[in-house]
């Protein structure tokens, strides 16, 4: 199986409206083989209340906005085994009791690993995008700190490469100056800045699409 490949979900829940490709990595807990991480989105209109998630200054105050939640995830075998259970456990002097032993596992399809998440909101009035979070979690990420981490950069991207995509009529992007998985303010910064970012509020870096 070519895990690099993109694979469109078969599943029946509605409460995923997207599904996406969004970069190819290796990582450590699956034996550095490289995989395509993949994103799951769901995608609602909400309506909204004076500032732009407390961080920028909307013109239109009040109105109708896109809420986005996006989970970066990779394609795991869903593996089914059969135990039989003996009548009595069976003693060893060199390891613990045994109650039973497998007889057979079989992969029936695929599972969705979650390895990450991300939120983001679009005010269409002012044709901007509020990206609130976005990160991988530790265990995937690549790099001592987020300037190195190589797939932290990635998954930013192919983030903002959908958000400007999906909502064409955006012209520029917002996101908090601070979050709590960076060590520091400054390193946070400047991983925002990496990306071309730069501050636009008291509480917001940004940049234009």
């Amino acid at each position: 199986m070519n895990r690099t490949v993109y694979i469109p979900p078969q599943h029946n829940d509605d409460f995923w409206t997207h599904d996406a490709p969004l970069f190819v990595g290796t990582f450590p807990s699956y034996r550095n083989d490289p995989r395509m991480v993949q994103a799951r989105l769901h995608v609602t209109n909400e309506q909204y209340f004076g500032a732009a998630s407390e961080i920028v200054l909307l013109k239109t105050r009040k109105g109708t906005c896109a809420y986005i939640m996006m989970q970066p995830y990779v394609l795991e075998p869903e593996v089914f085994m059969t135990v039989g259970m003996y009548p009595k456990p069976k003693h060893y002097a060199d390891r613990d009791d045994a109650v039973g032993e497998v007889l057979s596992t079989q992969v029936k399809g695929m599972r969705q690993q979650q390895i990450g998440n991300a939120q983001a909101w679009y005010y269409p009035q002012d044709k901007l995008i509020v990206l609130w979070e976005c990160f991988l979690d530790a265990r995937v990420r690549n790099g001592t700190s987020l300037t190195e981490d190589l797939y932290m950069q990635k998954l930013w991207s192919s983030f903002e490469h959908w958000l400007a995509k999906q909502f064409p009529e955006a012209t520029r992007i917002a996101t908090p100056f601070n979050d709590p998985i960076a060590k520091s303010i400054d390193e946070y910064q400047a991983f925002l800045r990496s990306l071309g970012y730069e501050p636009v509020a008291k509480a917001a870096f940004g940049k234009a699409i």
